[in-house]
């Protein structure tokens, strides 16, 4: 149950834009155990003229590759015109692939394929991390740290559930107190609808666990077997008390009160997979393919909503996947394929802009679906060259992005010669893209309360946990003029906002002027 409480307190006005104004937001919360819950919003407060709406909370994400870091917090201040600035910086290249992915953990991005590196802002390089192998996903449970991969997990080191004798484990969910996984034994022929577990099979389990555990009993899993042999998932989510997956074949299972559920049946031959999930006020934005849209799931229904977000002038309307969503700064972003576009989504004024494409070529076309679909006509993959946004991973003041062709192969100069000499180069190309505004920062687990302190001062926001500093960055532009010019802020919400419902135990706050 969650209890919220809170007043606000609010010191003698001072002259607008006056030197030394200060907003300081307390929230002192706790966030119970750690069984995988969505922590979700912390505040959100409306600037007394209503021209800037301030929010704090917890992102519940999760895009193809990988979770977003469930204890990462982040600070934004939003201009509710959906009026934004943005600038961008390319990184250097973590590999030479033509593609990569990229997660945050603990206020570090790092970079998967051709060897995990994280991103390290001081020599401006990416740099190889130990001895983690792979693609392999971790997430921190409390204090712990669980490890995705092999078809086994870890936590802390300790081997808690190891491969099966018969096919494998795949894509990995803790969430609610369970341990969610694909079960897939697909053998050496293709889809096909299941028959017998000995001619193949695809389950869906739901174990419960904790970390305090030694092993995950397999005994008390929960388990659906699905009607398509080989069906897995390219995204999971949690809505409040339920898990949801959607399979690559179509199908659509929700996980509540100790049971299965199917609400959408898979459709051999029939194009519908789901990318992404992200947590949006009360319901779960959706990535989905062949629209390009972000559906939206209220925990009852899926609803396509047209124009979430738009189709870039220029280009085919058809298949289309919005491969990755985020929240930061505030809004909305969605990157789409096949054109490496970014788009952006202020609540506020419930407008969509246009940030950028992430690619410079080939030039726009309507009589191609994909990017060189005629150069690269009769290759092994027709739509290989297709542009995809892989990751959105927001870090300190700053949204990482990064790209990708489908598969993130090898460049052949000789048998792709039209990218030559560096056109490949803009596959695996990472981004940091920055707007006033916003402010991530990696939180310490506490078991018991913990106060988190949001400043806005001069032209600095900061954040401190328990009386020390996290995180800060600098405000400039339009933005601090208005945040200068706010002599109140007003109607602030406890515990509701743009990550979703608070999930902790406890949460209670005040807001004060200096």
């Amino acid at each position: 149950m969650i209890v919220v409480f809170g007043f606000v307190t609010v010191g003698v006005a001072a002259d607008p834009g006056a030197d030394g104004t200060t907003h300081r937001i307390t929230v002192t919360v706790d966030r119970g155990r750690d069984v995988g819950q969505s922590f979700g919003s912390l505040f959100e407060v409306t600037s007394n003229d209503g021209s800037v709406v301030i929010g704090a909370g917890f992102q519940n994400l999760y895009n193809t590759r990988y979770r977003a870091d469930r204890h990462a917090l982040q600070f934004f201040v939003r201009p509710t015109s959906g009026k934004r600035a943005h600038s961008t910086e390319k990184l250097p290249r973590p590999n030479e692939l033509c593609g990569t992915y990229l997660y945050g953990r603990d206020d570090v991005v790092h970079s998967t394929y051709g060897g995990v590196k994280a991103w390290r802002p001081q020599s401006k390089s990416w740099q190889p991390e130990g001895n983690i192998g792979g693609t392999n996903e971790t997430m921190r449970v409390g204090d712990r740290l669980l490890t995705f991969g092999g078809s086994e997990v870890k936590c802390d080191g300790r081997t808690v559930l190891s491969p099966p004798q018969v096919g494998s484990y795949q894509l990995f969910f803790y969430a609610n107190g369970h341990l969610c996984f694909y079960h897939v034994n697909r053998g050496d022929s293709g889809y096909r609808p299941y028959e017998s577990d000995s001619d193949g099979f695809s389950k869906l389990y739901a174990c419960p666990w904790t970390t305090g555990q030694p092993r995950v009993d397999l005994s008390e899993a929960i388990v659906l077997t699905l009607p398509i042999v080989g069906e897995t998932t390219f995204a999971w989510g949690q809505l409040g008390d339920q898990i949801v997956t959607g399979s690559n074949i179509g199908g659509f299972y929700v996980f509540e009160d100790r049971q299965w559920r199917t609400l959408l049946a898979p459709k051999l031959g029939v194009s519908y997979q789901l990318y992404s999930t992200m947590m949006f006020h009360d319901r779960l934005l959706m990535g989905q393919y062949p629209s390009g849209r972000v559906f939206q799931y209220d925990g009852v229904e899926i609803t396509d909503v047209e124009g979430w977000p738009p189709v870039l002038d220029g280009v085919s309307p058809n298949a289309r996947e919005a491969q990755t969503t985020v929240i930061y700064a505030g809004d909305v972003f969605v990157g789409v394929w096949p054109w490496g576009e970014l788009w952006r989504y202020n609540p506020d004024s419930k407008s969509w802009a246009f940030t950028q494409r992430m690619f410079d070529h080939p030039d726009l076309s309507t009589r191609i679906t994909h990017p060189y679909d005629v150069e690269n006509k009769g290759g092994d993959v027709g739509n290989q060259w297709g542009q995809r946004v892989t990751s959105l991973v927001p870090s300190g003041p700053n949204l990482f992005v990064s790209t990708s062709a489908k598969w993130p192969a090898e460049w052949d100069p000789d048998e792709f010669a039209f990218l030559a000499p560096d056109k490949w180069k803009s596959y695996g190309s990472v981004y940091k893209l920055t707007i006033p505004g916003h402010l991530g920062a990696a939180t310490k687990w506490t078991d018991g309360p913990t106060t988190f302190e949001f400043v806005i001062h001069d032209d600095e926001i900061s954040v401190t946990q328990d009386g020390k500093r996290i995180a800060s960055t600098t405000v400039a532009g339009e933005l601090i003029k208005q945040l200068h010019d706010t002599p109140r802020l007003k109607d602030v919400k406890w515990g509701q906002g743009i990550y979703g419902p608070f999930g902790g135990d406890a949460i209670a706050g005040t807001v004060h002027r200096e």
